[in-house]
This record gives C-alpha cells, sequence and structure tokens, in this order.
C-alpha cells in the first residue's frame, strides 16, 4: 500500500493508502473513542462517537472516523471543545432510551457505555428517559445466553459478528428509528431460532444486552483471572480464554489474537466445557468391593492396579487412551504401553488414520473457489469453527459448496449441489473446473477421498477433519493402532474427559477381568471400572497438542485440580513405579 501523511492534532502521522481515518490514529496510537466499531468486522458508523472534525472547503466538516477515508494531506482533529459536546449528546440520548440503570446490571463495570459515560463526565440526564415500549421482551429462551433488548444501544455489533464473522446469519434488525431493534431470524426467541450458540455476538455485546447467564454477576474484568489457552474439544485447536476467580471456572472467551480462529469459538468450545458439572467429578481414588466402587487411597488404588498388570499376560493387556490428553501424555503413554509389552492399544476415539497430509492451512479457505465437503457435517458435532470460515466465505465472496453426504447436513442450504456418495464423480469433474478447490474430508471418508486424490492430485488441496481433539499428537506418539475389547482381560483406560462412549465398547469392557479407569469424571465409567484414578480437567492441564494444521498449541492450565486429583502424566509415572 502506497504511504499517505496526514496532519492529526497538529502533528504529522503517517498511513496506508486503504486506511480509514480511525485506523492512522489506531496506528499513531491517537485516542479515538468508539462504541460501535470493533477490529475484524466492518465499520458502518451507527454510533457517531468516533466522530473527528475535517477542515477544509472553509469548515470543518463532522464525519465519522470509522467509516471516513483517509487521504494524502488530511487536517484532522479529534478532540475539540466541540466534537466532546456532540459525543456527549449522543451519549446522554443513548442513555435515555434504555435501561441503563447500572446498579442492575451484571455489566456494570464492564460496560463500555458506562466507561463514555465516566470519561464524559454524564452524571445525571438532562433529557427524560424513555423506553422503547418495542425493547421490553427480555429473551431467556436460550440455554446459554439472555438477550435484554431494554439494554441494547443498537450498535450493531452482533448482528455484524453473526453474519460477517461467523458465517451463521441469525441476528437482524428490524424496524427502523426509535422502533428498531435486534431480532433472531424471522422475530423468533432465540431458543427457537437458527443461533448455533457460537456466543460471538455476547463478547462483542458493549452493554449488558446479551449476557452469558452462567457468569453474569460473577465478577469484573478487573476481579478475574484470565489465561491463554487452546480449546481441548475438537481438533481445530482454537485460542481461547480461560476466565476464573478463586480457582473457579467463570467462563471461556474467544482470543482475538489467536490462529487459526481469531476469536471465533464453538459451542463446544464456549459454553459445553462449563457445563460438564452436570457429571459427577472423579475426585477421588476408588476401588470396586462387593460390587460397590468405595473410596480408597492413591497407595490402594495404584497397587491394585499395578499387581493385575504385573501378573497379567501381555497379550491380555489392553489399552484405551483418549486424544482430549496432551502430546506428551499420549507419548507417555505409547511408552509405558510399549515397555510392559501391550500390543492391543488403541484411541477412544476410534483407530485413527494417518492421511498424506501432514498439515495444511485453514488460512487456504479464504484463497478457495470451490469447497467440496464429503462424509462431515461441519454445522454440528467437531469442527464447527471450519464451518463458520467456510459459510463466510461462501456470503461475502463468490465461492461454492458441494455437499458429498449420504444424509443432509446443516451446511445444506449454503451449497450448489448435495451429490450422495455414489455420485463422488460428479464431485471430481467440478473439482476440475475449478481453480482452487478445497476438499474438507473426515476419517469416514478416507476411502473415498483416496479416489479424488488420485485424480486431483494436482489441482486440488485436502483437509482432513481428525476425529479426536489431539489425533494427530496421538499419530506422533504412534497411536494408531485398534483396540480390540474381546481380546483384553486387563484393560487400563486413560479417559480424560471422554464420555460419549459406544454402548456396545462400555457392554464388552463389563466382560473383562479387570478395568481400570483414569479419569476426569465418574460417567460413564463408573459402570465398568474396578479401580478409578481421579484425573484433571481441561482447565487443571498443561501441555501441548497438535492441531489438525499440524501446528503444535500451548495449552495452559488455568485453576488447580482439587486435592486428591492428579495429573495424567502424574499418575503414569506412578503406576509406573509401583510396576518397576
Amino acid at each position: 500500500m502506497a504511504e499517505i501523511t496526514l496532519t492529526i492534532n497538529d502533528k504529522e502521522v503517517k498511513g496506508e493508502d486503504g486506511d480509514t481515518i480511525l485506523n492512522v490514529c489506531q496506528k499513531n496510537d491517537i485516542d479515538v473513542p468508539t462504541l460501535c466499531h470493533f477490529d475484524g468486522i466492518p465499520d458502518m458508523g451507527s454510533c457517531r462517537i468516533c466522530i473527528v472534525e475535517i477542515e477544509g472547503s472553509g469548515r470543518p466538516r463532522i464525519s465519522t472516523s470509522c467509516t471516513t477515508p483517509a487521504t494524502d494531506g488530511m487536517i484532522i482533529q479529534t478532540d475539540t471543545e466541540k466534537l466532546r459536546g456532540m459525543r456527549r449528546n449522543v451519549l446522554e440520548f443513548l442513555l435515555s432510551e434504555g435501561n441503563h440503570h447500572c446498579m442492575y446490571c451484571a455489566a456494570s463495570g464492564d460496560c463500555e457505555l458506562q466507561d463514555l459515560a465516566y470519561r464524559f463526565g454524564i452524571d445525571y440526564i438532562k433529557m427524560p428517559v424513555t423506553p422503547s415500549e418495542e425493547s421490553t421482551h427480555v429473551d431467556s429462551s436460550q440455554r446459554y445466553l439472555v438477550a435484554d433488548p431494554n439494554r441494547c444501544i443498537l450498535c450493531y455489533r452482533c448482528v455484524r459478528v453473526c453474519n460477517d464473522m461467523a458465517g451463521n446469519q441469525v441476528l437482524g434488525i428490524s424496524n427502523r428509528g426509535s422502533k428498531a431493534q435486534i431480532i433472531s431470524d424471522m422475530g423468533e426467541n432465540r431458543g427457537e431460532s437458527g443461533c448455533v450458540s457460537c456466543g460471538t455476538c455476547v463478547q462483542v455485546c458493549p452493554t449488558g444486552a446479551i449476557l452469558d447467564r452462567r457468569s453474569a454477576y460473577m465478577g469484573r474484568k478487573t476481579e478475574v483471572d484470565t489465561t491463554k489457552s487452546t480449546c481441548l474439544f475438537c481438533s481445530v485447536g482454537c485460542g481461547n480464554e480461560i476466565i476464573s476467580r478463586d480457582n473457579y471456572l467463570i467462563r471461556i472467551e474467544g482470543d482475538w489474537d489467536a490462529e487459526p480462529n481469531k476469536g471465533l469459538l464453538c459451542v463446544l468450545g464456549r459454553f459445553s466445557p462449563l457445563y460438564d458439572e452436570c457429571r459427577a467429578r472423579a475426585n477421588k481414588p476408588m476401588i470396586r468391593k462387593d460390587d460397590q466402587l468405595q473410596k480408597a487411597t492413591w497407595n490402594e488404588a495404584l497397587n491394585a492396579v499395578a499387581e493385575k498388570l504385573k501378573f497379567t499376560d501381555k497379550d491380555k493387556i489392553g489399552g484405551l487412551v483418549s486424544t482430549h490428553a496432551t502430546t506428551e501424555t499420549l507419548k507417555l503413554f505409547a511408552k509405558y504401553s510399549d515397555d510392559m509389552g501391550a500390543k492391543n492399544v488403541g484411541c477412544i476415539e476410534g483407530p485413527i488414520s494417518d492421511p498424506p497430509e501432514k498439515g495444511f492451512d485453514l488460512s487456504d479457505l479464504n484463497d478457495a473457489d470451490l469447497y467440496v465437503v464429503v462424509g462431515e457435517d461441519l454445522s454440528e458435532g467437531l469442527h464447527q469453527v471450519v464451518g463458520f470460515l467456510i459459510k463466510r466465505n461462501l456470503i461475502e465472496r463468490d465461492k461454492r459448496l458441494v455437499i458429498v453426504n449420504d444424509e443432509e447436513t446443516g451446511l445444506i442450504e449454503f451449497a450448489d449441489k448435495h451429490l450422495k456418495i455414489s455420485e463422488l464423480d460428479k464431485a471430481i469433474e467440478l473439482c476440475k473446473d475449478a481453480e482452487n478447490p478445497i476438499v474438507v474430508y473426515n476419517d469416514e471418508a478416507i476411502n473415498q477421498v483416496d479416489k479424488m486424490r488420485e485424480e486431483l492430485a494436482d489441482n486440488a488441496k485436502f483437509f482432513w477433519m481428525p476425529p479426536g481433539i489431539n489425533s494427530r499428537g496421538a499419530l506422533a506418539a504412534g497411536l494408531d493402532g485398534e483396540f480390540d475389547p474381546d481380546k483384553a482381560s486387563c484393560v487400563y483406560v486413560m479417559a480424560c474427559e471422554a464420555g460419549d462412549i459406544s454402548e456396545e465398547l462400555l457392554s464388552k469392557l463389563k466382560k473383562a477381568d479387570f478395568v481400570a479407569v483414569q479419569t476426569s469424571y465418574m460417567e460413564p465409567w463408573d459402570e465398568v471400572a474396578d479401580v478409578i484414578l481421579p484425573t484433571t480437567i481441561w482447565a487443571e492441564r498443561e501441555g501441548t497438542v497438535i492441531n489438525m494444521e499440524g501446528q503444535e498449541l500451548k495449552v495452559n492450565k488455568a485453576v488447580d485440580p482439587p486435592k486428591e486429583v492428579k495429573a495424567e502424566a502424574d499418575i503414569l509415572n506412578a503406576l509406573a513405579e509401583k510396576i518397576g
């Protein structure tokens, strides 16, 4: 970009051609108050707080800095008495048009509108408070969020992130003027709408208009601890921020600076982990006696497991491990399995294929002109953030989507074609006609994609959606085998948080002579375990994982585990010492 020179507040500053005035101010550390602006989404200048005076034509003109292109030679003032007065007036109007009684609002102390009111010295409102009659219904129909339109200032941040960042297109605007309000779909309650609970809207809301119902009133930003980490609930490896207070988990937010998600999270990464409290936590070692799990000491539990592993034929020993674990722990599990000569070892998520793609870059999705999604539903379950990235590109740019799946998926409404697996040849021909096609597939579609890879080796990229959270970490540890429960009489399970276990696997494990489970939660393992060894959850874990791109990402501990809960590696090392 060509460099441009402006004069702002009587000082010469530099910017780039294509910058807005606000961009130039931010690059040069010039403070301009904003409210509707949010980095990463298109500006619309709705709040009028970022206004500046631009000299020219004999009389300064007032313009919003976030939407006005910066041009070479501009002379600008950002902080004059006139501008301060206009900003105060705007703020007073906003405060008078809703329920902004801060004492009763969960956002008090973290509210951007409140901060600006203090900044501009507003201690009372001159005009009468007139809340809109259209905005009285508080919508608490959604499981994780509460929407209070009475606190909304119509900055449209939520609408813009829903449409432009997450690509979900659920939120919109109805009516005009004083009757305007944010709606879901065609005016439905949020809980009955197409909302996928990604929660991006609650993170960008500048007031208390959208609340995370679990963390409301749990602590202001100045009262909580923030730990940057990596989400451990799918293989995208989203950067997150874990918010805690006094060793208690409050909420999870997206990390705007992190790759590859840049702040986006899905319901699995933002909300679901905090609602795992519905499952009983494994807090103490337990041993089954008289068909009942009873509390035991760590020494008793480890001795019981060690004795069974010592005196069981190695061909009868089985090992199951979850890819929720860090790469370091997976490698330790694989090492001790090898040391014991155990061969019947695999992942709870199933056998993991080792695809030809050793890594890829999700940012390449922006350059594709055709997406072919084979066997995967990117609208739910794992990898929803990849679905967001694809939907966003389909909305913003002239791109096409082809679904290859025998079942309907949540992305059907965005697709140009829905093909059956038997129609794979049609998908191949479409890829040949495209300039930059990308094939997104999961483990269940490995065989079909092999054919596509042969015919499209030179003109398509292939993105593998692993079945587990740290599947590439498991592959790096050599844990690519298949566990056969029918051949194991003594089974050691490192389950971490894993709880979605098939009834078939559980029923076969019940037939084993002995099952030891290293787990964060009791369910469903209390049905089959002879020994329970309590271990840490995702927020108590430290180490690294390898995401679907092949990037090694850091996992940081945000809170300490309960007193008798041990880290996964510590349990394995203690058990190895007992076995000798």
